[in-house]
């Protein structure tokens, strides 16, 4: 029996320990048995349409044309509110459900008992993520459809949506890790929800608040270079400003759309300015590479974590 497991590819007995983590399955097992989970999705779902509903008959009543409102005004106008709501369960919905994994277990007084099993804590680190992250995965693609119907209409491409979702998907693995990391560094679930919260919303408002800040500080002083010198701190500003888009998740999402559509590029595209232009890369490959990176390291953070938790 031993030589035949040691036989089977690594990739697959990975694969096989992710399935069948026990953190996992019971926690899976504890959602979805409910009314709770079934409710909460059926609900989301039918504000999701009515909102859409409303939308298309506001464009309706509002269109000054004989046939109805332009339909590729209207499915850009949904793929956009859609987005939207995905966005908003990415920054608060996904980390309320990890923001409490580690500090329950420690307030209901199980953790110390889970600890003391063979499970390891790469195993009740990726247990716990894929628990939370299994539910926020099927809100978000429960809204697909949804969006479907904004790519019908017309007004919205395939690479749009696509790389929306890229991006939604990827930020929220970042986002929950983030609340998973927040629950292990904290001892109570209060103090984990307010710092996961807090650590989101800084990342969501703050950023672009003190980038706007500081332009409007330094603006000033650019004036009075050389026109020489504006130029290469022009085309510096513009690349400290498509690094500054990658990190915040609303503005990689209007940035790369921007792109897309008006210079229908999607990973480089070249400005008018200076004499020969200047090749800028759009946000979403480095939102990707940034947030995958930042998962990583809160991911290693978590685990030590909860090593340093089972050895005190």
């Amino acid at each position: 029996m031993t030589e035949l497991t040691s036989e089977q590819p690594l990739k697959k007995k990975r694969f096989r320990n992710m399935r069948e983590n026990p953190v996992t399955i019971k926690e899976l097992r504890s959602r979805m048995r409910g009314r709770r989970a079934f409710v909460v999705l059926t609900v989301y779902l039918l504000v999701m349409s009515a909102f859409i509903t409303l939308v298309y008959a506001a464009f309706a009543s509002a269109a000054s044309g004989p046939f109805g409102p332009d339909p590729r005004e209207v499915g850009k106008v949904i793929f956009a509110c859609v987005v939207g709501v995905q966005v908003f369960l990415v920054i608060f919905v996904g980390p309320s459900f990890t923001s409490g994994t580690v500090t329950g277990e420690k307030e209901r007084q199980t953790y110390d008992l889970l600890r003391t099993t063979l499970l390891s804590a790469n195993a009740f680190v990726t247990g716990k993520l894929l628990s939370a992250l299994s539910y926020v995965f099927l809100l978000i693609m429960a809204a697909i459809p949804l969006q479907s119907i904004a790519f019908l209409l017309g007004g919205v491409t395939f690479s749009e949506l696509f790389i929306s979702q890229l991006i939604i998907f990827t930020a929220t693995l970042t986002f929950a890790l983030w609340g998973l990391f927040c629950s292990s560094a904290m001892r109570t679930t209060l103090g984990a929800s307010v710092m996961t919260f807090a650590g989101a919303l800084f990342m969501t408002i703050g950023t672009p608040m003190i980038s706007g800040l500081f332009a409007a500080i330094l603006a000033p002083f650019f004036a009075t270079f050389s026109s020489s010198f504006t130029r290469t701190l022009e085309t510096v500003l513009q690349y400290v400003l498509m690094i500054l888009a990658a990190t915040n998740l609303p503005a990689t999402l209007i940035v790369s759309d921007i792109v897309l559509i008006e210079e229908g590029a999607l990973f480089f595209f070249k400005t008018s300015s200076g004499p020969s232009g200047v090749w800028l890369p759009s946000p979403w490959p480095l939102f990707i590479i940034l947030y995958l990176l930042m998962a990583l390291v809160l991911y290693w953070l978590c685990v030590r974590n909860v090593r340093k938790i089972a050895n005190r």
